[in-house]
């Protein structure tokens, strides 16, 4: 257990490390100190919801060196609902969205993680109760609650709206079949239900997640008048964290300089660390901060080993990938 002392010693580095990946100003570690206790003491709350998704943004946010896999395990993230870290089920789990909800003075951020499914379709991903009746073999039951009305509920009362992942952001590779799954991206659904809700896309797939726990710092900052609102690119994306191309930092740029092409993987030539362009990069046409960042705690990423980049942080990534069969 750690005493006062060690607690503030710990947040202040903490908020030092976010200021540092953010390139925020010295003046604002106090202030990102105040809401890493916020979120760690549960009074950020964050309602993360899941639409049509593989978990893998969630599985990253657990990757994250801010939070720790035991901090989410025992909710101190504040997260007042995810389904894959929160230890209620059911109508109790459904109960913690409506208490958050209802309370006086706290506005929630809304987290949605995948593609939504409309209209027709919006019955393929569902949660909850609607407290409607539905006719199930002759019988009266109650009737499911879709995604697509869970935004309708929570769309309006939140204080910002964060979609993580290529599927959220963009529609990602549910909506390769749109004509079977329906699927569709955040930014459109709440289009249709509040014209004047902004959100704010952490792409990626998934997204690396320093990239979402500060987004999710920048947004409460902001939304407490600690700084501007963020800057953001064309795809509303902070440029803090997309505003260059992963080929400017690229380790291997000067290969690409001297055309020095990877075009067979059996290759030796490969020990040269030579530019992977030819066998697939899309690295010049991909935003984001990877060779800089690295991943899984800052240890390496994919050119680094030895894998083109895939391009995954971009609106068109899922158009790439090869179209299902119906």
């Amino acid at each position: 257990m750690f005493g006062k002392h060690e607690k503030e010693l710990h947040f202040s580095q903490r908020a030092k490390l976010v200021a540092s990946h953010l390139k925020l100003g010295h003046s604002l570690i106090p202030h990102i100190k105040k809401h890493l206790h916020k979120i760690s003491q549960g009074k950020a709350p964050i309602i993360w919801l899941q639409g049509q998704n593989c978990t893998g943004c969630s599985v990253s946010l657990m990757n994250s060196e801010h939070f720790s896999p035991v901090d989410l395990g025992y909710e101190k993230l504040s997260l007042r609902y995810q389904p894959d870290i929160m230890s209620a089920s059911g109508l109790q789990a459904e109960a913690a969205i409506e208490e958050t909800e209802s309370e006086k003075g706290m506005g929630y951020i809304l987290v949605v993680e995948g593609s939504i499914p409309t209209g027709e379709f919006s019955r393929f991903c569902t949660f909850g109760l609607s407290g409607d009746n539905k006719d199930l073999s002759g019988r009266k039951v109650p009737d499911d609650k879709t995604i697509e009305d869970w935004l309708k509920e929570l769309v309006p009362g939140a204080e910002a709206i964060i979609a993580v992942g290529n599927c959220a952001a963009f529609g990602g590779i549910p909506s390769l079949l749109s004509e079977v799954t329906g699927a569709i991206s955040i930014g459109e659904v709440v289009a249709g239900i509040d014209a004047q809700q902004q959100v704010l896309n952490v792409s990626g797939c998934p997204p690396h997640p320093d990239w979402i726990v500060g987004t999710i710092i920048d947004v409460l900052l902001w939304k407490s008048g600690q700084k501007e609102a963020p800057e953001l690119d064309e795809h509303n994306r902070l440029v803090e964290f997309y505003g260059d191309k992963i080929h400017d930092h690229c380790e291997r740029k000067q290969a690409f300089e001297e055309k020095r092409f990877l075009l067979d993987w059996n290759d030796d030539g490969a020990q040269e660390a030579p530019c992977l362009l030819k066998l697939g990069c899309r690295g010049p046409r991909t935003h984001g901060d990877c060779p800089i960042r690295l991943w899984n705690l800052h240890v390496n990423w994919c050119v680094g080993a030895n894998a083109p980049c895939q391009g995954c942080a971009e609106p068109g990534f899922h158009l790439k990938l090869p179209k299902p069969h119906p």
